[in-house]
């Protein structure tokens, strides 16, 4: 049974491989694995024709245990800027993670953070508390 499923994937291997960017994100997605840290959920998600407004922003809400992240995600020229606040307020260090690159920002005393230069696709943003902790968020395509 063993040598007949090695040969089914054998086949589908040379006739329909995987695209390399599966594989990418696989990768990306395992090495920034932090098994310790809170998850924040989306719970909300609102593009400017769902919510009738105009603009090109996308609306984005986490929720965790304790913690809750609102996300205003804009279009740049080839790349995203995201700008949020973290509930309750307090500072930490952000690092968005996207396309197997991140950027870091400070988040400041008031829950407010500003990242620029993300990529579209999948993304999570993951929070460096100062005590030590850590919050992430679910990964979301942007």
């Amino acid at each position: 049974m063993n040598d007949l499923l090695y040969e089914v994937q054998r086949v589908f291997a040379l006739l329909d491989p995987p695209p390399e960017r599966s594989f990418v994100a696989a990768r990306a997605a395992l090495a920034f694995r932090d098994p310790d840290a809170a998850l924040a959920e989306l719970v909300t998600s609102l593009t400017p024709s769902a919510a009738g407004l105009r603009g090109a922003a996308r609306m984005l809400t986490f929720e965790g245990v304790d913690v809750a992240v609102e996300v205003e995600v804009s279009a740049g020229a080839r790349r995203l800027c995201l700008t949020g606040r973290v509930s309750p307020a307090r500072a930490a260090h952000l690092t968005v993670r996207h396309a197997g690159d991140a950027v870091s920002v400070p988040v400041d005393a008031t829950g407010f953070f500003l990242a620029d230069g993300v990529a579209p696709g999948p993304v999570m943003l993951h929070f460096a508390l100062p005590d030590g902790a850590s919050v992430v968020t679910s990964w979301t395509t942007l």
